[in-house]
């Protein structure tokens, strides 16, 4: 992931979700964060016609 400027989100999740997550991180041995910012970036990347798409009407 690239380091850029760093936001800061609040995102309401199930407790289930959450203990999930948190104990994938866990095994994975990455923080929760890392774990939230990879699955983000891979969602981006799936998406990425999306945005093309966008950027072509601009």
């Amino acid at each position: 992931m690239a380091k850029d400027k760093v936001k800061r989100v609040n995102i309401k999740l199930s407790e289930d979700s959450h203990t999930k997550a948190k104990v994938i991180s866990i095994l994975q041995g990455i923080t929760l964060n890392e774990y939230f910012e990879s699955a983000i970036g891979e969602a981006i990347k799936k998406d990425k016609k999306l945005l093309e798409a966008l950027k072509k009407k601009i």
